[in-house]
This record gives C-alpha cells, structure tokens and sequence, in this order.
C-alpha cells in the first residue's frame, strides 16, 4: 500500500514510534501517541504530534528530540502537508488537562 492510501496520522504515528525506540530504548512509555491536522498562520497544512509519556523528564533529552520534526518532515510532505510538522510531549500525568 502507498502512503497516498494510508491515513497520514497512522504513517506519523509509525514513523514517530520508530525515531522514539531507537533514541529512548529504556525508561519511557509513549502512549498515546496522537496526530491532528492544523493549518499555520500562512494557510498552510501541517501535523501537529502529542508525545505522551511515562517516565523521568530530565532523561528526556532535547538533543535527542529536536531532529524529529526535520525527519517527519519529507515524508508530511509527500502527504499533502508542506509546514514542518511539530511535536508536544505531555507528561501522561498532565495529559487530561491538555486534551480538554
């Protein structure tokens, strides 16, 4: 199946659940992992990631998630959505308040 087939959130959500194991193979639990289409400020689409997770937030190192919106973004792209994709991890004890 191409991706022109497949929903855009469930190919993001593989892709992000991917970059996460390798970059955090211990200590997290990253579930939900939730995809919304947004539009920009300029009118142009994009997808917007919520990361929540379990685990020590001082092990989760921003050197180790700032790349992903720059590794999301070819494959948003081929999606039909040419902003950057941006990402917002939520600790899961704080993620009813966020997802109001």
């Amino acid at each position: 199946m191409s991706d022109a087939t497949l929903d855009p959130s469930d190919i993001i959500v593989s892709l992000v659940k991917g970059i996460l194991k390798d970059r955090f193979p211990d200590g997290f639990v990253f579930d939900p992992i939730i995809v919304e289409s947004r539009t920009d400020f300029d009118g142009e689409d994009y997808l917007h990631t919520y990361i929540v997770f379990e685990g020590d937030i001082k092990n989760l190192d921003p050197a180790k998630t700032l790349g992903i919106s720059t590794m999301l973004w070819p494959h948003a792209r081929k999606l039909g959505y040419p902003s950057i994709p941006i990402q917002s991890f939520v600790e899961k004890s704080e993620w009813m308040a966020v997802n109001r």
